[in-house]
């Protein structure tokens, strides 16, 4: 819903005030002044009084692909308000040059909470290009601008994106890599297939309901096995899903025994080198058809990554 075109009310007329907006004022005329402050963005932060039915309003129309909300953070910005601690403290609330929100929803959610108004800064005239810089100080994640860039799935994205990004170095078995909001994203975009990412992740999700593994490296390991075959590297994950290999030592029956053994002896943790190797290990036997040994699926952390066949 676009928000409406300002109309200057009567009693503001030349009275210097009227980009001012406080709770008590008529509900259209707050409307009508954050209007005008979205289309003809000031250089400077406005202080502004937001009222619970003008934060309901932003969070409903001006508010579609936000990050998702923090809802401890809503509960303790609440419970300030309620408790009249709230004060300008220099954080300010943001809006776009799309007229859409950038930053500020825990806030305005908690104003719409308490039913008491926000006083805070607002900036408007941000570039929407430029969400991914924001708040790099208040952990705004890679998932968090993935999110706010309408990908599907975006936490596991981001993972699988990570977990590609490194697989594909130089050094693949440096699972310590960080990449910044920016090159996850562009990584997103320009490297990888998005259809098919989502694929890769749908069969890693499969994987985790019945084998309780994370998602991102088993969804990078997908996408790279069905670069070099997709039909076998969905009837491998399908087979390791659901466990319905008959022959014991089959790839995907003995990696799933590996992995349950390593991580009963290590306090139920595996190693991520450890885990990837094997399930390479195993992919290769599988796309070679033939079985695989204990001997066969051994890996120390120390060891390079086995390389993927196909």
């Amino acid at each position: 819903m676009p928000i409406q075109t300002r109309q200057r009310s009567p009693s503001s007329k030349g009275s210097g005030d009227e980009h001012k907006i406080v709770a008590t004022m008529p509900f259209k005329d707050q409307i009508a002044i954050l209007d005008s402050l979205i289309r003809h963005p000031p250089t400077n932060s406005r202080v502004i009084e937001i009222s619970p039915q003008l934060a309901e309003y932003v969070l409903t129309n001006l508010n579609p692909s936000n990050r998702p909300t923090k809802p401890a953070k809503i509960k303790k910005y609440a419970a300030d308000l309620a408790a009249g601690m709230w004060g300008l403290t220099g954080d300010t609330i943001k809006f776009g040059t799309d007229g859409l929100l950038k930053d500020g929803q825990n806030r305005l959610a908690a104003s719409v909470r308490t039913g008491r108004p926000l006083t805070t800064h607002v900036v408007f005239g941000i570039n929407p290009q430029l969400f991914a810089r924001m708040d790099i100080g208040k952990n705004r994640s890679g998932a968090d601008v993935l999110f706010i860039a309408g990908v599907s799935y975006a936490n596991h994205v981001a993972a699988a994106v990570r977990w590609l990004m490194i697989l594909t170095s130089d050094d693949p078995a440096d699972r310590g890599a960080q990449f910044s909001n920016e090159e996850l994203l562009a990584a997103y975009r320009d490297r990888f297939d998005a259809a098919r990412l989502e694929h890769s992740i749908q069969m890693a999700l499969s994987v985790r309901r019945t084998c309780y593994h994370p998602v991102g490296p088993l969804a990078a390991l997908h996408y790279l096995f069905s670069e070099h075959d997709a039909r076998k590297a969905d009837a491998f994950f399908d087979e390791w899903a659901t466990g319905r290999a008959k022959k014991i030592r089959a790839p995907s029956r003995y990696l799933q025994k590996r992995l349950v053994e390593i991580a009963a002896a290590s306090n139920n943790r595996v190693h991520e080198n450890i885990r990837n190797a094997l399930i390479i290990k195993a992919w290769n036997a599988y796309l070679a058809g033939r079985t695989v040994s204990k001997s066969d699926m051994q890996h120390a952390v120390s060891d390079p990554l086995p390389r993927i066949n196909g």
